[in-house]
């Protein structure tokens, strides 16, 4: 069942470490990402979280490369997919501006 439809979450930091873009949702629900976009400033490696954990490989990037992931075949549980009451993160590497957004949906 989809609690909220196409919510929208700004990605917009400078600071390395983890980074909280879109808050657990609550026990019982999950994430499902549909559509992330940023660019990076400068060379710097992204890592994706699923709460305290790595989703998927880390992304070395170069200055003003820009990463586009998007649900284009509709998948219920969308291009990542959070596990039970997980907050979706960022990690950055470095002190690098990172800018873009993120749809969503809560499901549960």
């Amino acid at each position: 069942m989809i609690l909220e439809d196409s919510l929208k979450a700004n990605i917009s930091f400078s600071t390395s470490g983890d980074q909280t873009i879109i808050s657990a949702p609550g026990a019982g629900k999950y994430l499902a990402i549909d559509q992330i976009n940023f660019i990076v400033a400068a060379a710097v490696t992204i890592q994706f979280i699923d709460g305290s954990t790595n989703f998927g490989g880390a992304y070395p990037l170069t200055a003003n490369q820009a990463v586009v992931l998007e649900n284009v075949y509709a998948h219920q549980k969308g291009v990542i997919t959070c596990s039970d009451n997980a907050a979706f993160k960022i990690n950055s590497n470095a002190a690098v501006q990172v800018s873009g957004f993120v749809r969503y949906r809560i499901v549960g």
